[in-house]
């Protein structure tokens, strides 16, 4: 039941999640623990590097997120993205067969 709630993206909700209790604690150990080696201060650094793994785990939230939307088939239909990638390959094989002909008369092909 527990894993039905998560979804079918498990992975990344094991990450997201472990990238949250990371960042937490690299945080709260910055912001009230006297991290001190040989006369330097290193709290700063773990405040930071905690704020910046929390904020990793938002990519991280909005990719198991994402992986969970379910399109049903009958809703699908071709969207401008697949225009798109439609128009980039016809773009692709036409300059993969495209030849110009040089100095010479010589017909060559631009690979």
């Amino acid at each position: 039941m527990a894993l039905r709630c998560i979804g079918s993206c498990l992975p990344l909700f094991v990450m997201a999640i472990v990238f949250d209790i990371l960042g937490v604690v690299l945080l709260f150990v910055g912001i009230f623990g006297n991290v001190r080696m040989h006369g330097v201060f290193y709290g700063d650094f773990l405040i930071h590097t905690g704020a910046l793994v929390l904020f990793a785990s938002l990519a991280l939230w909005l990719m198991w997120y994402v992986g969970n939307i379910r399109v049903k088939d009958e809703d699908f239909r071709p969207s401008a993205a697949h225009s798109v990638k439609e128009l980039a390959r016809k773009l692709t094989e036409r300059l993969s067969k495209t030849h110009l002909k040089d100095n010479t008369g010589e017909k060559r092909f631009i690979v």
